[in-house]
């Protein structure tokens, strides 16, 4: 998650008075802090969100994917949460390795006595280590679970308590077309305050899972500048791209569909001529096979249904490339 762009819930601290509010994320030394130009309601947004919906399931999952068309999850959680929120399962580590404790005390918050929703998120860290580090500062802001580039999922807060890693609200209505003539008035002005605060006054459904109804998960992800790019296209119809960045690595996106890489190009064009705007690197596959396990296993255990699980920028003013490679599906 991030404060006008940049995300990561990685390390965030609160602006706890207002609702939703968005929070400024200090990173580990490994991470710049940029941050976005926000995007008005309805547009890029929305094509984002368009060409995250169109990404195909993982190989391999068709039954997932009919059930989630459906809008059900399969089969029953196998989760096992137990009394203090904390899931216990051999695919979802408590501890590091090196025997260091994931769950993060100082990101939870108030008691979170309903789950409406999923938000996934990238970091904007280099690694575990870094994100748990800014987990630990005073203050911080973070998300329930952790996912490392090799598919290693970490809990790194109590399902039982919110944390703050979603931000001010994004009108929902606006990004569907379902908004009252009044209410496209209000979103007429450019005020993520004031339409976040409208929004947080909404039952869940009518309004984008908030920080006190969602479950956040972080995807291990750096971002960077764009300086230039090439791009290859594949006989299935897929592209590669190949990117420079400013701080002198190349980041490489393979087999991305016809929507994500037109997107992709969108992302890539406004980190090289907008301040402050950063492109995330490509979420590995087997961070996507965990991602999708994790979220068949909470959307099961929470009665969530597919439509409610969400990239972060869909749901608040967030630089459009974090999670846009992320499959749930």
């Amino acid at each position: 998650m991030a404060t006008n762009g940049i995300s990561s819930t990685a390390s965030r601290s609160s602006l706890q008075s207002l609702p939703d509010a968005p929070q400024p994320h200090p990173t580990g030394a490994d991470s710049p802090q940029p941050a976005s130009s926000p995007s008005t309601p309805g547009n890029s947004q929305t094509l984002t969100r368009m060409a995250r919906d169109a990404r195909p399931p993982l190989a391999g999952q068709q039954q997932a994917a009919a059930a989630n068309a459906k809008g059900t999850a399969t089969g029953a959680s196998q989760l096992n949460i137990d009394d203090k929120g904390h899931v216990q399962h051999e695919r979802v580590l408590l501890k590091t390795a090196a025997g260091r404790e994931t769950i993060s005390p100082k990101i939870e918050r108030k008691e979170m006595p309903a789950v409406n929703g999923l938000i996934i998120h990238q970091t904007q860290s280099s690694s575990v280590n870094s994100t748990l580090n800014s987990y630990a500062q005073d203050g911080a802001n973070g998300a329930h679970f952790l996912i490392d580039k090799d598919g290693t999922i970490y809990q790194t807060a109590s399902l039982k308590r919110k944390t703050n890693h979603v931000g001010r609200l994004r009108s929902r209505c606006a990004q569907e077309k379902s908004c009252s003539p009044q209410e496209i008035k209000l979103n007429e002005k450019f005020d993520p305050i004031q339409e976040g605060l409208r929004e947080s006054k909404k039952p869940a459904r009518e309004r984008f899972p908030s920080n006190h109804d969602s479950i956040g998960i972080e995807l291990v992800g750096m971002a960077y500048k764009a300086k230039s790019h090439q791009e290859t296209s594949n006989p299935d119809g897929s592209f590669n791209f190949s990117v420079a960045t400013q701080e002198g690595r190349e980041l490489k996106y393979e087999n991305l569909s016809v929507e994500i890489a037109s997107q992709m190009r969108k992302e890539i064009k406004k980190s090289r001529i907008t301040d402050k705007y950063y492109l995330f690197e490509q979420v590995t596959n087997d961070q996507n096979e965990a991602l999708q396990w994790l979220t068949q296993q909470l959307r099961s255990e929470y009665s969530i249904p597919e439509s409610e699980v969400f990239a972060h920028p869909t749901v608040s003013y967030k630089t459009d490339s974090e999670a846009l490679t992320a499959q749930w599906r």
